[in-house]
C-alpha cells in the first residue's frame, strides 16, 4: 500500500490535469473578453501611449491563470486585433499590410509565450499544493500512528509500574501472614503477635489498593490528592513496613528525624511509596554486600531555602560505576531480578511535587535524598 500511494503521488505531481472542453471555459471567456476590453479602454484613454501593450499582457496573464489555456489564447487574439485596429496606423482598420506590422508580430510571440509560462507555473503550483496536501495527510497519519504507539507503550509502562509497586506490599502481606502462622503454632500461641501480624496485613493490603488507585489516576490524568504531609510521619510509618526485610538482611534501622519539621504539600501515598522504594533499594543493596555492620538511616532536615529534605542512607557497596543519573533511567537496573522502574517512578513523583531527587556515593555506602518545597504560608 505505501508504495502504491507513493507512485500515485509522483504521477499526480508530474502529469498535468486534463484540458477542459470548450464548453467548460465560459467563465474564462468572460474574463478574457472583459479584461481585453478593459485594456483597450484604459490604453485608449491615454494620450499618445508610448507602450500600449502592458495592460494587454496583464489581460493575458489573468485570463490564462483563472480561465485556462483557451481563454489565454483568446486574450492573445483579442489583444492582437485590438492593437491592430486601435493603435497601429492607419487606425480603424484590420489589414496585414500596415508599415508597423512587425511591431504587432513582436507583441504576439511574447504574448503566446506569456500564456504558456503562466499555464506551466499554474500547473507547477497545483502540483506543489497537491504534494503539500498529501504530505500533510501523511504527517497526520504518522502522528496518529505515533499517538497510538505511545498509548500502547504507556499501557505497558503502567502495567510494569503496577506490578512493581504492588509487588512490595504483597510480599509484605505474605511475610506477615507467615509470621502470624508461626505465632499461632507456638505453645502457647502468642495471640498478641498474631494480632499485630493481622494489623500489618490489613495495612499492606490497604496500601496496595491505594497504590493501584494512584497509578490508575496517573494513567488517566486524574488529579492526585494533595494535602499537608509530614515527612517525619511518613518515615515513621515506613519503618515498621521494613521490619521483616531488615531482619532477613540482618540490618538495623535508624531514624534521625528533624524536630518541628514543617509539612510539605503532596500526595501522602505517593511520597510514602518513594521513601519505601528508596529504603527497599538500600536494603537489597546491603543484602548483596559483605560489608558490616549493615545499617539503614532515614533522616529528615530543613534547609534554609524553604526546603524539606528526606535522606535514605545505607552501608552497602555504594553506587555502580558510571554517571549517577543513569540510575533514574527507566528500566536501568544492576540486579539480575530487577525491573529498573522504581527509581524512575520515584523521580517522576518527586518532580511532579516540585522537588528534586538525586543520589551520591559516600565511599562506604549510597545516599539517596529528595527535597520538597515548604509552602510559603507554613514558612510565615
Amino acid at each position: 500500500m505505501p508504495s502504491q500511494l507513493t507512485g500515485d503521488t509522483h504521477r499526480s505531481a508530474s502529469v498535468p490535469p486534463p484540458i477542459p472542453s470548450f464548453g467548460e471555459h465560459w467563465r474564462g471567456y468572460v474574463i478574457a473578453i472583459a479584461t481585453a476590453a478593459g485594456a483597450v479602454a484604459a490604453t485608449h484613454s491615454l494620450r499618445n501611449p508610448v507602450f500600449p501593450t502592458p495592460l494587454f499582457f496583464a489581460s493575458i496573464v489573468v485570463s490564462t491563470w483563472y480561465g485556462g489555456v483557451i481563454p489565454g489564447v483568446l486574450a492573445v487574439a483579442l489583444a492582437t486585433v485590438a492593437l491592430d485596429y486601435f493603435f497601429i496606423a492607419p487606425t480603424g482598420s484590420l489589414t496585414l499590410d500596415k508599415p508597423e506590422l512587425p511591431y504587432l508580430l513582436e507583441f504576439a510571440l511574447p504574448a503566446f509565450l506569456t500564456c504558456w509560462f503562466v499555464k506551466k507555473r499554474q500547473i507547477t503550483e497545483m502540483a506543489l499544493r497537491r504534494s503539500r496536501d498529501e504530505m500533510e495527510t501523511r504527517v497526520h497519519e504518522r502522528q496518529a500512528e505515533l499517538a497510538r504507539v505511545s498509548r500502547i507503550m504507556t499501557i505497558g509502562e503502567v502495567g510494569v509500574s503496577v506490578s512493581h509497586e504492588v509487588n512490595q506490599p504483597l510480599m509484605a502481606v505474605v511475610l506477615h501472614g507467615d509470621a502470624g502462622l508461626r505465632w499461632l503454632a507456638a505453645h502457647p500461641p502468642n495471640l498478641n503477635e498474631v494480632r499485630k501480624s493481622l494489623d500489618r496485613i490489613i495495612e499492606e493490603g490497604t496500601r496496595a489498593g491505594e497504590i493501584v488507585q494512584r497509578i490508575r489516576a496517573l494513567s488517566t490524568k486524574g488529579s492526585t490528592k494533595r494535602e499537608p504531609v509530614s515527612l517525619n510521619e511518613l518515615a515513621a510509618e515506613v519503618a515498621p513496613l521494613l521490619e521483616q526485610n531488615l531482619i532477613r538482611c540482618q540490618a538495623t534501622l535508624k531514624l534521625d528525624l528533624a524536630p518541628a519539621l514543617p509539612a510539605v504539600t503532596g500526595d501522602r501515598v505517593q511520597l510514602q511509596q518513594v521513601i519505601f522504594n528508596l529504603s527497599m533499594n538500600a536494603i537489597e543493596a546491603m543484602a548483596g554486600s559483605a560489608a558490616t555492620p549493615r545499617q539503614l538511616v532515614l533522616r529528615t532536615r530543613r534547609e534554609r531555602h524553604g526546603l524539606a529534605v528526606c535522606t535514605v542512607e545505607d552501608t552497602g557497596p555504594g553506587l555502580p560505576p558510571g554517571e549517577p543519573e543513569q540510575l533514574f533511567a527507566a528500566f536501568f537496573t544492576t540486579r539480575t531480578d530487577g525491573v529498573g522502574i522504581g527509581l524512575s517512578i520515584s523521580r517522576t513523583i518527586i518532580e511532579a511535587h516540585g522537588g528534586r531527587l538525586w543520589a551520591t556515593d559516600t565511599g562506604h555506602g549510597a545516599v539517596f535524598q529528595f527535597e520538597l518545597p515548604i509552602p510559603q504560608e507554613t514558612l510565615a
